[in-house]
């Protein structure tokens, strides 16, 4: 890939928020330009509180989600609204299974050899200073891909061996999409599970849908995640529905926590989230609501409350989940990093 040209091109773009960021910094030497030890210092608890991390992602679409598209993409969020970490989404999806004959895997190992190369491409610009953070999807949510949520968990119960056969080819994928990734330096990981959500209680799984299903997969994948790696996020997701539960989550490893606004309809607050995880929190804006709506202006407002709010020391700002075209909502990404910032 030959991206010389747009990476200065955006640079000088976003050269003014660099320049912010360290003039910031300069007033408080505690306060590290580089992005990788703001992090560092943020996980172990040391980094001064005037400083709030932050981060926002969302999908890419049509010619954005592999190759020199997903390149371009990702640095231009980046550069453009200054977050403090570079996830990089998995776009690339599995095909589709007609069947649970599992004669053959259902797609080869390194499946996702194509996605390895954006993020090898992606590390080579900015990887020096900044983790670039791959999203490591569970077992489950890619099954979804391949199977249709149509047919699925549905065939958890009438053909759970089969199922389960189905669920080991998949995670043989996502593993060695891991370990590739470490390969080539990656030090951190965004880690998702689905499958908590309240609407799968009622499937007749022996021993639980979740608990047989869901949980040994994603513990099997997330830990290796989180082997040798430097700061890893478990993402909570209630895309398929409400929760009502997050017990069931205290033992997943993952150094920063992002979960539901809402748990059993009431609403999860932010300090609530770290006294029960013990670890520091994602999060603060909705991904559906104000963040891609509202203008700059209210956006660095907002997050200033959610702040003064939060847990102090232990809060990154963030949405729930992935926020609406992000690249469309750069400007109120940029506001609510900088605000957080402290500027």
């Amino acid at each position: 890939m030959r991206l010389t040209k747009f990476i200065l091109s955006v640079a000088v773009i976003a050269a003014p928020l660099f320049v912010s960021a360290c003039s910031s910094q300069t007033a408080d030497t505690s306060i590290p330009s580089d992005k990788k030890e703001i992090m560092d210092r943020f996980v172990a608890g040391t980094l001064d509180p005037s400083y709030v991390p932050a981060l926002f992602f969302g999908h890419f679409g049509g010619d954005q989600k592999l190759g020199e598209g997903a390149v371009k993409a990702h640095l231009s969020l980046f550069l453009k609204g200054g977050a403090d970490m570079l996830k990089i989404q998995t776009e690339q999806p599995m095909p589709r299974v007609e069947d649970l004959t599992m004669e053959t895997p259902l797609v080869p190992e390194d499946w996702y050899a194509p996605t390895v190369e954006v993020i090898k491409e992606v590390l080579s610009y900015v990887g020096k200073d900044v983790y670039v953070m791959p999203t490591i999807l569970s077992t489950h949510q890619v099954a979804r891909q391949g199977f249709g949520d149509d047919r699925l968990p549905g065939w958890a119960v009438e053909r759970p061996e089969a199922y389960k056969r189905m669920l080991d080819s998949y995670t043989k994928a996502i593993l060695w999409y891991i370990r590739e990734c470490k390969k080539i330096g990656v030090e951190a990981f965004f880690t998702a599970t689905q499958g908590g959500e309240q609407k799968f209680y009622e499937l007749n799984v022996p021993g639980g849908f979740f608990e047989t299903m869901i949980k040994p997969y994603d513990m099997q994948v997330m830990t290796e995640a989180n082997k040798d790696t430097k700061i890893t996020i478990l993402h909570i997701c209630d895309w398929e529905g409400p929760m009502d539960d997050l017990t069931r989550y205290l033992d997943y490893p993952g150094k920063i926590v992002n979960v539901p606004l809402k748990i059993a309809d009431e609403p999860l607050t932010l300090t609530k989230t770290y006294e029960m995880f013990g670890r520091p929190v994602l999060g603060g804006f909705n991904r559906k609501a104000e963040i891609g709506k509202e203008s700059p202006e209210k956006i660095a407002a907002m997050t200033r409350e959610i702040i003064a709010n939060g847990p102090k020391g232990h809060l990154m700002i963030g949405a729930d989940c992935s926020v609406p075209s992000p690249l469309d909502i750069a400007d109120n990404v940029h506001a609510a990093v900088s605000a957080a910032h402290g500027r």
